[in-house]
């Protein structure tokens, strides 16, 4: 009888740590995290290794830190796209995302990507400005694409709370497995 009780035990732990480990996270972005983008940029991929919930939200923050406007938010599955009313102006900008995933733990992160302004083209100009000379300013964006770009992935405190629970569930149930046992004998 102990040894059941002792496999069940085991079984569980096996069980609940795989339950807990079972996070989802953000497998790739589009742009991608340090990305220097040389292109319009007309609305931002985030794809995740698990299904994500529909209320999952994204920002986008410029380098003045001004918020800048998603008109669009879709949610398919694993993948969240959030869509601009205008491509993104050239410079700096951060993503702040949260969602929750598949395992109900809500789910938050950051990363930055760069537009860089020397090789976007604005079709309106008139070839007489196009034919000015421009300084390039390679020496800004190479200071920023140096800088470490931390992302962050913040895990809910829910976890601590999911872990007290097993341990406390697989305690009672020893006790109970070994009330039992005695009664049984």
């Amino acid at each position: 009888m102990r040894k059941n009780i002792v496999m069940m035990t085991i079984l569980l732990f096996i069980i609940s740590a795989n339950t807990v480990s079972a996070h989802t996270g953000l497998t790739s972005a589009t742009p991608a995290d340090g990305e220097v983008v040389s292109e319009e940029i007309h609305e931002i991929t985030l794809d995740f290794n698990t299904k994500i919930e529909a209320t999952s939200t994204v920002k986008v923050v410029n380098e003045a830190n001004e918020e800048v406007t998603v008109s669009t938010i879709n949610v398919n599955d694993h993948v969240m796209t959030a869509g601009f009313l205008s491509p993104l102006d050239p410079g700096t900008y951060t993503v702040d995302w949260k969602i929750i995933g598949a395992d109900g733990h809500p789910i938050q992160g950051t990363y930055s990507f760069v537009v860089n302004e020397d090789e976007l083209e604005d079709p309106i100009v008139s070839e007489e400005v196009q034919e000015t000379p421009v300084q390039p300013s390679e020496e800004r964006v190479e200071e920023k694409v140096e800088q470490p770009i931390e992302v962050q992935s913040k895990i809910a405190s829910n976890d601590v709370l999911v872990i007290i629970l097993v341990v406390l569930f697989t305690i009672a149930g020893g006790f109970f497995g070994w009330i039992i046992g005695r009664r049984q004998t």
